[in-house]
């Protein structure tokens, strides 16, 4: 478990216990908006609405780029959903950051997404320094709570924050603690929510890689592996459009797209002419169009590499399969192919049950 350091001047137990017994994920974005704030302005004061924004910006990736579950009691769904309905949002590496991206949204829009993140907060605030007054809260219902917590926090310094008005305010002490020590305290709030996320999306692989915007990603070793398959196959077409392959037009599809399994590795990847993977985008192949052909060209590019003695390119494929590469290699074809959609199958019925548009095919809308 990740601890958190010790302090002469802070409850450190009390802090360790903000997650504890956790059924919903606003109290780790509550803690991430705050050391995001920190780190942006460095001010004590900081106002629920700024928080709130930065919460949301901070949950639409896993929440809806990469469409995690938060579970059956979760509300930023719905707010995510807005989002993604009136802005497309830009996840190029310069692009600005989500945050600002939310903020340049017209007045009208604004104000709505602001009411729609207002209620997510009417209780995070208080819940999350909640257990540094847990003999005083005992038994009280939620309306009292917060009033309680208000008060106590308001005199006394057990918590992080007091309120006023519409923001809180650090306590000098928590303050100097959460900026010692901002990287350890952002590591703790992501390992437990690593975990709840977990317990939602038992079957989901790579949550570590889903929890911010993607980063820039080196598909080096996928471009020379089918560059150098393309060399010898000028005559090449995509399994989706039929359109001829080349150098010049080469795109890099992931089968499954990179948003659910986040990876590169290469039995996930094929060539496609840059128009057809853009069109493409995060949706799900059809299986019954394009698996077969998708098979035959794995199938292909593995003996090829295989044949010129590439091995060091094809550990993915000793990876997924669980054999050695020999092993593969005398694989005839039905078996690879079984093999291969024994693999894909199942991944892709997840990404589909988390919400992944499905069935693509090209030419086609839907």
């Amino acid at each position: 478990m990740q601890q958190l350091p010790q302090s002469d001047t802070v409850n450190v137990a009390a802090l360790s216990a903000v997650f504890a017994d956790t059924t919903n994920s606003y109290k780790f974005y509550w803690l991430l908006a705050i050391l995001d704030c920190l780190r942006d302005t460095g001010n004590p004061r900081m106002s629920m609405r700024d928080l709130s924004m930065r919460m949301l910006a901070n949950v639409w990736y896993p929440l809806d780029y990469f469409k995690l579950s938060f579970g059956s009691r979760d509300s930023f769904k719905p707010i995510a959903v807005f989002v993604s309905q009136h802005i497309v949002v830009d996840n190029a590496p310069n692009a600005p950051a989500l945050l600002s991206q939310l903020l340049s949204l017209p007045p009208p829009q604004q104000l709505e997404l602001e009411h729609l993140v207002k209620k997510l907060i009417k209780w995070v605030p208080y819940r999350f320094i909640r257990p540094m007054f847990a003999s005083e809260a005992r038994g009280l219902h939620d309306p009292k709570v917060n009033a309680l917590v208000i008060a106590a926090a308001n005199a006394s310094t057990r918590a992080p924050y007091w309120f006023d008005g519409d923001s809180i305010v650090m306590h000098d002490a928590w303050l100097q603690y959460f900026q010692q020590h901002q990287a350890i305290l952002r590591g703790f709030t992501y390992w437990h929510l690593v975990r709840f996320l977990q317990k939602n999306n038992p079957n989901v692989t790579g949550l570590t890689e889903k929890l911010e915007k993607p980063g820039l990603r080196d598909l080096t070793v996928a471009n020379r592996f089918w560059k150098g398959y393309l060399t010898a196959h000028a005559e090449l077409t995509c399994i989706y459009s039929g359109q001829i392959v080349t150098t010049s037009n080469l795109s890099l599809d992931h089968f499954l797209p990179w948003s659910f399994v986040a990876h590169d590795q290469l039995w996930n990847i094929i060539p496609t002419p840059k128009s057809v993977n853009s069109a493409k985008s995060n949706c799900l192949p059809c299986l019954d169009r394009y698996f077969e052909p998708f098979a035959q060209l794995q199938f292909d590019a593995f003996h090829f590499h295989t044949d010129k003695g590439h091995n060091k390119l094809l550990e993915d494929y000793h990876l997924l399969f669980a054999q050695d590469l020999a092993a593969i290699q005398q694989m005839p074809y039905p078996t690879f192919r079984a093999e291969l959609h024994q693999q894909i199958a199942p991944r892709l019925q997840t990404a589909q049950n988390l919400g992944f548009a499905h069935g693509f095919e090209y030419g086609t809308r839907g």
